[in-house]
């Protein structure tokens, strides 16, 4: 009999890995569709947007100059950058790239592409990191405690605040904020990433000077978002019949709360986080611009800005990557900790 029921679970067991490793084959191939999908669209976007490249590369004067003076120049240059090919070779030539992680040179500065985008990641990264675990455990504590009792004077108070910030442009609060703490106050610098002249020790506090008020915008956004999804997730959960059932044995709230309502709280929780990854190195161009922070969004901003088509290209295709390998890490994580969607992959 104990046999039986070895081999039983054993073969259970050995089933549920053969369908988590078919639904993850499954969705990988879906994501890489995607990625591809996406890549083609933003190629096309960027190169029916009106301007011509080469107008950006020589200047406006220089360009008309050329154009009279000496068109012969004008034309190595297109040729040069492959300007004059059609949007077919011009496609052909970037998926290549992609493939040989040979992403050109920028027309802005004339550096190559992958240079630029190390150089302005390290900047977003020290934004978006601290962002990123500070607004999931802030949103997560907060959304508890306000979902767990709603209508108490901490539900009344913090849900209003974050309806508030969940839902106004991020540009009217930067330029809010830059304007009293930064301008009227004198708390933070209004601009850059750090003061001219700083050195060792002294640049490293000017740096995280400059980055605090951008710092903070950042953090409150993304924890608004945070809060009133585990608010929502708790006063949803917290009804369920096995929560009542679980009360009405006596258990006390906090067993309640931290062995059954969060369990079940955390797992779209956990899938919205994981999303957010994606968005670490994109998400907070807004900010970026308004205070002046040379990281990728800043530079996807000026590529666009600029007509520069191979930082554009790879910005998006960056970007493109991140949320879709966020969202593939994201379903991986459900399908290995949800045992619901393990069914249905079973009964597929």
């Amino acid at each position: 009999m104990k046999n039986e029921n070895g081999s039983s679970i054993l073969g259970q067991l050995f089933l549920g890995g053969i369908v988590l490793r078919k639904q993850v084959l499954k969705k990988t191939i879906i994501a890489l569709l995607t990625i591809y999908l996406i890549v083609t669209i933003s190629f096309v976007l960027i190169h029916v947007m009106p301007g011509d490249p080469i107008i950006h590369l020589v200047g406006q004067e220089e360009y008309y100059y050329l154009l009279d003076n000496d068109p012969e120049t004008l034309n190595q240059m297109i040729q040069k950058y492959g300007l004059d090919d059609s949007m077919t070779v011009q496609y052909l030539k970037y998926l290549k790239s992609i493939v040989t992680l040979d992403f050109g040179i920028s027309y802005s500065n004339q550096r190559p592409v992958l240079e630029n985008i190390l150089r302005a990641a390290k900047w977003t990264v020290m934004l978006s990191i601290p962002t990123w675990i500070l607004s999931g455990i802030l949103g997560a504590v907060l959304g508890v405690l306000a979902g767990w009792k709603p209508g108490k004077l901490f539900d009344k108070i913090m849900t209003p605040i974050f309806l508030v910030l969940n839902t106004i442009p991020s540009n009217c609060l930067c330029l809010v904020m830059l304007i009293f703490f930064a301008y009227e106050l004198k708390w933070f610098p209004i601009n850059g990433m750090v003061s001219p002249g700083k050195m060792g020790f002294q640049r490293t506090v000017s740096i995280l000077h400059h980055m605090c008020l951008p710092l903070i915008i950042l953090i409150l956004f993304r924890t608004a978002s945070n809060f009133m999804l585990m608010k929502s997730a708790v006063s949803q959960v917290r009804k369920e019949e096995y929560i009542l059932t679980a009360t009405s044995k006596g258990l006390p709230q906090r067993k309640v709360l931290f062995r059954h309502v969060m369990r079940n709280a955390l797992l779209p929780y956990m899938t919205s986080f994981c999303v957010q990854m994606g968005g670490l190195l994109s998400g907070s161009m807004i900010v970026e611009v308004v205070f002046g922070w040379k990281g990728m969004g800043m530079l996807m901003y000026n590529a666009v800005q600029n007509r520069d088509f191979p930082t554009a290209q790879f910005c998006f295709l960056l970007s493109a990557v991140c949320v879709v390998v966020s969202n593939l890490v994201s379903d991986v994580v459900n399908l290995a900790v949800d045992p619901r969607l393990k069914e249905e992959g079973q009964n597929e």
